[in-house]
């Protein structure tokens, strides 16, 4: 890709988009430069803008909920299942203009109830699987369930493209000639703009990165999930998150959840094993959503209860095993 294309716009972008697609099955896929430009640029091409209410979860990352504020929309912040930390539609009443449902930690999420949520007030579903790649729900892959699916390639998600970058997949073509514009400034033709746009793209090394590792996604998943089963054979299934039984998980993260959480994390601490907590601070409770005075208890608690445990596809038997000895002293 260095000596034979374009930096911007090469061909490796184009033929990694098209990959990503058939993997995905959707009629299209356009790379972005992140997973929250994919949610941003979905919202704008689905005419979602100001006066629009969004509905999303507050167990997430913040992007997910700080794409709708970019867009001039308001954010309705949605409380989760305790046992698995996705979206629970049921605990928001409100009318909306659309969903960004939230994969969680590769599981996917309960897509029957946003569907049918999405069908009773006829808005649209804007998946946010930037931690599911290649995870499936009723043997169709996330990110082709709703109208438009997100994806982010940052290092730490299940593939990557050496950085950061993003990809937005969908089967209705004017949403992604659309997404295609604004994500190099609005551009119509070589010499004509028609829209505000913004500087988005992926650059051609990253793409040509990203379609070498959509060929590795499959094997690092099985690999994931084959550390998944260990942890859970040696620690006690009753001890992590729940996958859906509707789906296929690709951990992302594997989540502990116990009452003793702070125990475990002293102990992972005194041994120099690596930890996260995803996420520490709900997005309600962060500083930027404060004042939207959402109340929502399950969230607030599940995050003093979960801990992310070491789960990178090259972790080897002898490691994970080590990491169970130690936790299991405390619990």
């Amino acid at each position: 890709a260095l000596e034979n294309e374009k930096f911007i716009l090469g061909e490796s972008v184009f033929k990694f988009e098209e990959e990503f697609a058939k993997y995905i099955g959707t009629k299209c896929a356009v790379s972005v430069n992140s997973g929250n430009a994919a949610l941003q640029l979905s919202l704008i091409a689905l005419g979602l803008g100001k006066n629009s209410k969004i509905i999303t979860s507050t167990n997430s990352f913040i992007a997910s909920a700080n794409c709708i504020l970019m867009v001039g929309a308001k954010p309705i912040l949605c409380d989760i299942n305790s046992d698995d930390g996705n979206i629970d539609i049921s605990t928001t009443s409100e009318k909306a203009d659309g969903i960004i449902p939230v994969h969680i930690y590769g599981n996917p999420c309960n897509f029957e109830s946003i569907k049918a949520k999405s069908e009773e007030e006829k808005i649209p579903i804007i998946e946010d699987a930037c931690q599911a790649h290649g995870a499936e729900y009723r043997n169709k892959k996330v990110g082709g369930l709703g109208e438009v699916g997100c994806f982010s390639f940052y290092p730490t998600k299940n593939m990557t493209v050496g950085g950061d970058g993003g990809m937005a997949t969908t089967n209705n073509e004017d949403v992604a000639k659309t997404i295609t514009s604004l994500r190099d400034n609005g551009r119509q033709t070589q010499s004509e703009h028609d829209k505000l746009g913004f500087t988005m793209r992926l650059n051609t090394i990253n793409a040509s990165i990203g379609r070498v590792q959509l060929k590795q996604l499959d094997n690092m998943n099985n690999k994931r999930r084959k550390i998944a089963q260990i942890y859970k054979k040696n620690i006690g299934e009753e001890n992590f998150l729940i996958e859906n039984p509707n789906g296929v998980s690709v951990y992302h993260q594997i989540v502990l959840k116990h009452k003793n959480r702070d125990k475990i994390i002293d102990c992972l601490k005194r041994n120099e094993i690596g930890y996260a907590i995803h996420y520490a601070v709900p997005i309600h409770k962060q500083p930027l959503y404060l004042s939207y005075g959402f109340n929502l208890q399950k969230s607030e608690e599940f995050s003093t209860q979960i801990l992310s445990l070491p789960s990178y596809p090259s972790l080897t038997n002898e490691n994970i095993k080590i990491i169970c000895e130690k936790i299991n002293e405390v619990i």
